[in-house]
């Protein structure tokens, strides 16, 4: 641990050593790029005014030869303001990137002398990898663990794999007619490598996160719209540890022309958790907010892995959730009604007694299996930090 600890503090100097060096190398390409903006800026006033001098020479022109002749200069210059326009576009997107740089690079320089505070009274790491695939902790209630850039790609502003909700295989369309799982019931996938992509591709004790998952990581961490790297997306920032992930911005595919769209601004990672037959729940955001929603289980969004919990606690867990909603309902009086589909119609029943005798037997033997897998955790937890001398 201590080693870990004297590691994370050399990390944190490094940084401290690196930060201003970077900063006024971030600070001096930006006084280039003004530089380069103000010349372009003159090149197009001049270009500007050789246009009006020309539209006055034409309309001095007597013949349609010495019109043709002034129409020909005209195109060229028109032409030349026209790149020299883009030009002017291309350096000002440059200056926002390294705006952006730099903003990030004091973001980080604060927020690891913050870590390397919250690291030294730390029992456990609070940044690690699984099977290859770095994780930080955000100190989250579950102990959940989030990945630090997406599934099919190592770098923090990547975008990686797209997929359906429940398919493992990336394809060109993303639509009803191409989607696998549409006879398929399945609750939640956490952790089935059949179905999650994020177990399949990284190994067991990554899965996609579930529905309460993704709750839990908007309701303590900090949320803010940032660019890192020039790609635009949402930063969630710990409230207790300070560690961070990046949401890089995907895009999504449109319901209608089933075309991705949105690729600048907008992101949608999928949760594992089903939300009705044909839809599930994921994480939508763009540059003014983000939530969990549901959507059509056949367009095409990204994965963020998460660890540190077990897939079948925090599957167990969303069922205990589901059940005692159930329970609460029919205690409250609710008049919630079961649905059953038929080939022909659909035909509605009342919550009878006898179904909140199931539905309680029915928690009582996932209770078990909850309580076996809560047994089976606290022994793994054990084991780790018997690996760090705890």
């Amino acid at each position: 641990m201590k080693r870990i600890q004297f590691y994370l503090l050399s990390t944190f100097l490094l940084l401290l050593i690196a930060t201003p060096s970077m900063a006024q190398s971030t600070s001096a390409c930006l006084d280039s790029l003004q530089r380069i903006e103000n010349k372009l800026l003159e090149q197009s006033n001049q270009y500007l005014s050789q246009q009006d001098s020309i539209y006055r020479v034409i309309g001095q022109c007597k013949t349609d030869q010495e019109r043709k002749v002034q129409h020909e200069v005209l195109k060229k210059v028109e032409s030349k303001l026209h790149n020299n326009a883009k030009q002017i576009d291309k350096v000002r997107h440059d200056q926002e990137v390294e705006r952006a740089r730099l903003e990030h690079i004091e973001r980080e320089a604060k927020l690891a002398a913050k870590q390397a505070k919250v690291q030294a009274i730390s029992p456990v790491p609070l940044k690690g990898e699984l099977n290859g695939h770095s994780w930080v902790d955000l100190g989250l209630p579950s102990g959940t663990k989030w990945a630090t850039y997406n599934v099919g790609t190592k770098e923090i502003h990547g975008v990686g794999t797209r997929i359906a909700w429940g398919e493992i295989a990336t394809k060109k369309t993303f639509s009803p007619k191409t989607y696998t799982l549409n006879d398929v019931e399945l609750s939640s996938y956490a952790g089935d490598p059949k179905h999650d992509l994020a177990t399949a591709k990284w190994g067991e004790g990554w899965y996609t996160p579930t529905k309460e998952q993704w709750d839990e990581l908007i309701k303590y961490c900090d949320w803010d719209y940032v660019m890192i790297n020039g790609i635009n997306g949402v930063i969630f920032t710990s409230k207790k540890t300070y560690n961070y992930i990046f949401l890089p911005s995907t895009g999504y595919t449109d319901d209608e022309t089933y075309k991705l769209i949105y690729t600048t601004y907008n992101l949608a990672y999928w949760g594992s958790s089903s939300h009705r037959a044909s839809a599930a729940y994921a994480y939508i955001a763009n540059y003014e907010q983000g939530y969990v929603a549901s959507t059509n289980r056949y367009i095409a969004h990204c994965v963020r892995a998460v660890c540190g919990v077990s897939s079948e606690t925090a599957n167990a867990v969303q069922t205990a959730i589901e059940v005692v909603q159930t329970i609460s309902d029919v205690n409250q009086g609710t008049t919630s009604t079961v649905q059953e589909s038929t080939s022909k119609d659909k035909k509605k029943k009342k919550v009878t007694v006898q179904d909140v005798t199931n539905t309680i037997t029915n928690t009582t033997e996932k209770a078990k299996k909850v309580k076996n897998t809560i047994q089976k955790t606290t022994k793994t937890i054990n084991a780790i930090k018997g690996l760090f001398g705890r």
